[in-house]
C-alpha cells in the first residue's frame, strides 16, 4: 500500500529539520556576508550553508546566482548551498576569521 504523499513530505521535512538542527549556527557576517542575511547553519566538513529563508541570503548575500541543481538544493523548509565558488568564498572567509581570532 502506498503511503500518503503528505505524510512522506512531513517525514522528509522532519528528517531534514533534525539534521539541520544539529549543525553549527553562525551569523552570516562570519562568512563575509552582509549582516542582513541573518544567521545561517553551516556544515564545515561538507562545506554546506543552509538557510530556512533563502530570500535574504539570495538578495543580500549574492546567492541568487546559485541555481537549483547547480549548487543549490531545496528540501522541505530548507535551502542548501554547496559546491559553488560563492560558498567556497564564505568558508575561506570563516577560516580566515577563525585564524585571526586564534592569534
Amino acid at each position: 500500500m502506498r503511503e500518503s504523499t503528505l505524510n512522506v513530505l512531513d517525514e522528509v521535512n522532519n528528517l531534514v529539520d533534525s539534521q539541520v538542527q544539529g549543525m553549527e549556527r553562525v551569523p552570516a557576517s562570519r562568512l563575509g556576508l552582509d549582516d542582513r542575511c541573518g544567521r545561517v547553519y553551516i556544515d564545515r566538513d561538507d562545506r554546506v550553508i543552509v538557510v530556512q529563508n533563502a530570500r535574504t541570503i539570495d538578495y543580500y548575500g549574492g546567492f541568487e546566482y546559485i541555481k537549483e541543481g547547480e549548487g543549490r538544493v531545496t528540501v522541505g523548509d530548507y535551502t542548501f548551498y554547496m559546491e559553488h565558488d560563492r560558498v567556497e568564498d564564505c568558508f575561506e572567509c570563516l577560516e580566515d576569521t577563525v585564524e585571526e581570532e586564534a592569534e
